[in-house]
């Protein structure tokens, strides 16, 4: 092969960009206040990979890998359902009819043993999971979208709007949810789809005064100023500005609302409001209460909630832990 010859005016030119690059560096190290556009930049790449890497190692906790652990099982035995029993949703729910034993005791037939209304204990185990997931998330989400809205809209103009806002929230919040609950599924319905309606709404009161705290603060920054003084419509500055800055606590308040939300169906259940067409683990709770000989009937249902609600509780600590500027 030929070797293509280098001038020698290519070579200087080439050995006095090094000498200038390196003179670069050392005054970009070692003069204070000195700045370099090149060098800044692949110090801020460098510490934004730093951070990534710091804040995925904070996430990654045993707590919190636990806690993920057990929302894997409860999704996988939501998810994969039908595959996991013989059973569907109609044979073990008071829509379908059950000729078996009631409470019998665990068999080769029935694994876990069977309900008040001899129905598989662990068939419906299975199946509550997708009835807890679907309520939990459903409902957390309509809360959390409605206390976005609500508490920026009353942060933002302040005044009398953040006044009539926050005190009608405040008298929504002075009533016991739970009692709340209760007296409009009784007006309404025991129907899924209006219990999470409902559970959703009474959720926005805790969420748009987590959101309006959060607003209070980055509608202080000079971006926000700069954007008005620019011309920015209110609309654009609250979703386009305000809220990607201010929603971090909603996000971290999610998973622990989730677990919150699921412990309360799981009540509302227990007292005898649950949607009988569907199963779920208050229910079962609720059927055993008066059987303390047949202790597995309220035991296998009692041990979900906790796992369900455990794990998300757990994710919530873990990335409350993780964001927390005093662990940066």
């Amino acid at each position: 092969m030929t070797q293509i010859p280098i001038k020698e005016s290519e070579k200087e030119e080439f050995s006095s960009k090094n000498k200038r690059k390196i003179t670069r560096f050392i005054k970009f190290y070692l003069i204070p206040g000195w700045r370099d556009s090149e060098f800044s930049a692949i110090e801020y790449e460098i510490g934004k990979t730093k951070s990534k890497r710091k804040l995925f190692r904070r996430i990654l906790k045993p707590l919190t890998i636990a806690g993920f652990l057990l929302i894997l099982f409860i999704a996988i035995c939501a998810v994969y359902a039908p595959w996991l029993t013989e059973y569907t949703v109609e044979s073990i729910t008071d829509s379908g009819l059950s000729g078996g034993v009631i409470f019998a005791p665990p068999s080769a037939e029935h694994p876990l043993g069977t309900t008040k209304y001899a129905y598989d204990i662990l068939a419906r185990l299975i199946w509550s999971c997708r009835t807890a997931l679907v309520f939990g998330l459903t409902t957390i989400v309509i809360g959390a979208i409605g206390g976005v809205i609500v508490g920026t809209i009353s942060a933002y103009f302040g005044g009398k709007t953040d006044s009539i806002i926050m005190r009608t929230v405040d008298l929504i919040m002075v009533f016991p949810a739970l009692i709340l609950l209760i007296l409009f599924v009784e007006m309404m319905g025991e129907e899924l789809q209006i219990m999470l309606y409902l559970f959703g709404m009474l959720s926005i009161p805790a969420y748009s005064r987590v959101m309006r705290a959060s607003v209070l603060q980055v509608k202080q920054n000079l971006y926000i100023e700069a954007a008005k003084t620019g011309g920015a419509k209110n609309f654009k500055v609250m979703f386009t500005h305000i809220i990607p800055n201010a929603i971090a606590p909603i996000i971290i308040s999610l998973f622990g609302g989730v677990g919150a939300a699921i412990l309360g169906f799981a009540s509302l259940a227990f007292l005898g409001f649950g949607d009988k067409s569907l199963p779920d683990w208050g229910s079962d709770i609720n059927y055993a209460r008066t059987r303390f000989s047949q202790y597995f009937a309220a035991f296998w249902p009692g041990l979900f909630i906790l796992i369900a609600v455990m794990g998300f509780m757990l994710i919530g600590d873990g990335l409350r832990d993780a964001l927390d500027p005093k662990n940066n």
